[in-house]
């Protein structure tokens, strides 16, 4: 119990957020609306075109209105 606490402190003294700071991955396509937590999810592996997916915040993800995938991210 010890450990969890000094780990979570010290995340919170380097100001690493574990919200903000998460790396998503978009597909750049029109119909495209959601959010994965890993390039190998099974839906954004329809996306066909190579360079059409990107890394990019969770923050900014949001903030271009993207949902999370309902397949990685429940």
């Amino acid at each position: 119990m010890k450990a969890v606490f000094l780990a979570a402190l010290l995340c919170l003294a380097s100001g690493v957020s574990s919200n903000n700071n998460d790396t998503v991955y978009i597909s750049k396509g029109k119909s495209a609306y959601a959010y994965h937590m890993t390039q190998s999810c099974r839906t954004l592996k329809r996306c066909k075109k190579e360079g059409h997916v990107m890394a990019i915040s969770l923050e900014k993800a949001k903030k271009m209105g993207r949902k999370p995938c309902k397949v990685c991210c429940k």
